[in-house]
């Protein structure tokens, strides 16, 4: 309603109220009354109706505030961030706005979603509290250091109680380590309470002596026992004392057990019985340590009956320490119980410790005694292998009935040799550091066998070592070493034939070369290039012939006069052999063009054989030896016999040769040979045979200037026609020369 309309109300009634009142005649001052009251009631009605609403006004602001008061504890409860109370913070979301009405009903629609809020949070703190107050119930009292909410069914909580999710977290992590500690506890009062009931079984107590309680409830429900720290203690107590009371009773009956064991060694007990006895007696009960005294009893009384055997057994283990150690006669005799003949307790106690102090001893000793055997050891190698090679028959006797020959006997010496010259010194420099070291030690000497070790030492290096066996004869032969650049030279010994038991015969064809410039730089030409250049066996370098391998030394510069290689009867040769003949020099042959080369070759050694036998240089046979390669057809007949330069240079090359020793192995087979007659061979080795004067030898490309015609004999052997018309056969072939068996 309009104010103004309410005025002109208020007007016209008055009017009407002054005209009744002229009409009615009322006089002026109780006209005036009448207005007065009827302003005053007026006046009265709008009061009223004026506190009325201001009252209803101050009703929805208190509401209001009280709302916002409640809104803002939830929200503080459940926020970390929380305002400080001294200071009212001015929130545009939470605040009294006009009009009343429409701000009360945001309040409300707010109060209840925070009031939702809170108590969904109150309520997951609430099973979190009542969980851990469960299992806290069976720890301490002053376990728990959070502070709880009330956990009843119907409890209330404050609006300003914290439920902050960083104090959801505090008691979810104080839970944790509440359920933790219980866990643990738990889990240790299970424990005890079976290694108790354990140790009660192996210890065989009665039962009446046990907890009914630790055995009822230790695997179901061990809090039942009480988890506190006092419970726990009371239970650890029980469990120690049990374990101690084993613990004396195993050292108990290990010592007896020692004891019996070491008797039934000693006295040769079955191991049946043993067995048996040890089945029948387990475990840390009394009645076992009852059966193991006992049988302990029966046991010494055995021993006191064969005392004699155990004083034996003793003594045959100090001997060896005594060996091990290198005690001499006179520190053996220290010792006197040793060689006491009263068999006693005491004597065999005195037996027993001096076995221990030698043990003892013997161990500290043991990276010295370790060196000294290796030292000996070395020298006793030396000493076998140098009277070994006094012994010449041993690289020609053959093997008896059903065994093999040793073929590489001599590289085997050779190796052994060099290895004890390569070892021999080390060990022997570490060993006189290391006595050294031991005598400023300890103040005293080291003995072995009664002497002082480094004096033997000392002396074994100041003697020069003896010069060693150069060949296999009965007495050595000083041999001058070359140089390392040029093979050694010297004039080759003679030889005779073998007996007829050799496969292959020996050629006459292959002259010796001696001196002759071009055929060596040819032989070494020929001998890089070879397809088949394979060493017959292993260098041996230290050898007075055994730089024969071509890998080892470069071409030799010039050559001495060598033999064939043939031997006799198995038989020692006479000393410097080579002194008794002078031998004649050979006249140069030409050799079979269809050989390849197989390498050089050192010297050989032969035997002296009858003067009216032939002798022949086998340097060209020792190159055909080696042949890897050889043809399955029969080489083609010359057309003219006209012989080529190549091929009388290559003659010429394959002249340069020798031997090693006495023999050569091939690892390569050849093909089979044919049948020879050695007679008629021999004899036309005879009639043929040439020699070249000391200072030079023929042209290679003839002899005496005529020429060298070929021709391929009926049996397939190759025929060369040498300067008299005669023709001789050409051998090839690896055994051309000799063969393995001619050395024995």
């Amino acid at each position: 309603m309009d104010t103004s309309y309410l005025a002109q109300q208020v007007t016209t009634i008055i009017g009407q109220l002054h005209g009744l009142f002229d009409d009615i005649g009322v006089p002026s001052h109780e006209r005036d009354s009448r207005e007065a009251a009827l302003f005053s009631a007026l006046s009265e009605t709008l009061h009223n109706q004026l506190r009325q609403v201001t009252s209803e006004k101050h009703e929805i602001t208190e509401e209001a505030h009280r709302l916002m008061k409640t809104i803002k504890q939830m929200e503080a409860s459940l926020d970390d961030n929380k305002p400080n109370p001294n200071y009212d913070t001015d929130d545009s979301n939470v605040k009294v706005t006009y009009p009343l009405m429409r701000c009360l009903q945001g309040l409300k629609e707010k109060y209840n979603a925070v009031s939702k809020l809170h108590r969904e949070r109150f309520e997951q703190v609430r099973k979190l509290a009542e969980a851990l107050e469960s299992y806290a119930s069976h720890l301490e009292t002053s376990f728990v250091q959070v502070k709880l909410p009330p956990t009843a069914q119907n409890a209330t909580i404050s609006p300003s109680f914290d439920i902050s999710p960083s104090y959801v977290a505090s008691l979810d992590n104080e839970f944790t380590r509440v359920y933790e500690e219980y866990t643990r506890r738990v889990n240790t009062v299970k424990t005890m309470c079976q290694e108790i009931i354990q140790l009660w079984a192996e210890l065989g107590t009665p039962q009446a002596q046990t907890d009914s309680a630790i055995i009822q409830h230790h695997r179901d429900a061990p809090e039942q026992l009480g988890l506190h720290k006092d419970d726990m203690a009371n239970l650890k107590a029980t469990k120690d004392r049990l374990i101690e009371e084993k613990r004396t009773r195993e050292r108990r009956l290990n010592q007896l057990r020692s004891t019996i064991e070491d008797l039934w060694d000693r006295l040769g007990i079955e191991m049946h019985e043993r067995k048996q006895f040890l089945s029948s007696n387990r475990g840390c009960g009394l009645r076992a340590i009852n059966e193991y005294e006992d049988e302990l009893a029966r046991l010494n009384e055995l021993k006191r009956q064969n005392l004699h055997l155990f004083v034996e057994e003793a003594r045959v283990k100090l001997q060896e320490l005594w060996d091990a150690l290198y005690f001499s006669e006179e520190e053996m005799l220290d010792f006197t119980p040793a060689f006491s003949d009263v068999c006693s307790d005491a004597l065999l106690s005195a037996h027993e410790a001096e076995i221990a102090r030698l043990e003892a001893l013997k161990d500290q000793r043991l990276p010295t005694l370790q060196k000294i055997d290796r030292h000996r050891e070395l020298v006793r190698e030396r000493d076998d292998l140098q009277a070994s090679s006094q012994d010449a028959s041993r690289l020609m006797l053959r093997g008896q009935k059903g065994e093999r020959r040793d073929p590489g006997k001599l590289l085997r010496e050779e190796k052994m040799r060099k290895r004890i010259a390569k070892e021999l010194p080390k060990v022997e420099a570490e060993l006189k550091k290391t006595l050294e070291q031991w005598e400023d030690e300890y103040g005293r000497p080291f003995l072995v066998l009664g002497e002082r070790y480094l004096d033997e030492l000392y002396a074994s290096s100041s003697k020069a070592p003896p010069p060693r066996s150069k060949t296999p004869s009965a007495a050595p032969m000083p041999v001058k070493q070359a140089p390392k650049s040029a093979p050694p030279s010297r004039p080759g010994t003679l030889r005779g034939p073998p007996p007829s038991r050799a496969k292959t015969p020996v050629s006459t064809f292959g002259g010796s070369v001696s001196r002759n410039p071009l055929a060596s730089s040819m032989s070494a030409a020929s001998g890089a290039k070879s397809p088949s250049k394979i060493p017959s066996r292993a260098p041996l370098k230290n050898m007075p012939h055994g730089n024969n391998s071509p890998e080892r030394r470069p071409p030799p510069p010039e050559r001495d006069e060598s033999t064939v290689r043939k031997m006799g009867p198995p038989r020692a040769p006479p000393p410097r052999m080579k002194d008794l003949f002078i031998p004649p020099e050979p006249a140069a042959t030409p050799a079979n063009h269809f050989e390849f080369n197989r390498g050089d070759r050192s010297e050989s050694i032969v035997r002296h054989v009858p003067p009216e036998d032939p002798y022949d240089d086998r340097n060209y046979m020792s190159h055909s030896m080696r042949v890897g390669y050889t043809p399955q057809y029969a080489p083609p007949v010359p057309g003219s016999r006209q012989i080529s330069q190549t091929s009388s240079t290559a003659t010429g090359s394959t002249m340069q040769s020798g031997s090693e020793n006495w023999e050569t192995f091939s690892e390569r087979s050849e093909e089979p040979e044919q049948d020879v007659d050695f007679y008629k061979y021999r004899q036309a080795a005879a009639r043929n045979k040439r020699f070249t004067p000391e200072g030079g030898h023929a042209s290679p490309r003839g002899v005496q200037g005529k020429k060298i015609r070929s021709i391929r004999g009926v049996d397939g052997d190759l025929m060369t026609e040498v300067d008299d018309g005669r023709m001789v056969r050409v051998v090839e072939g690896s055994e051309a020369g000799w063969t393995d068996e001619d050395a024995y």
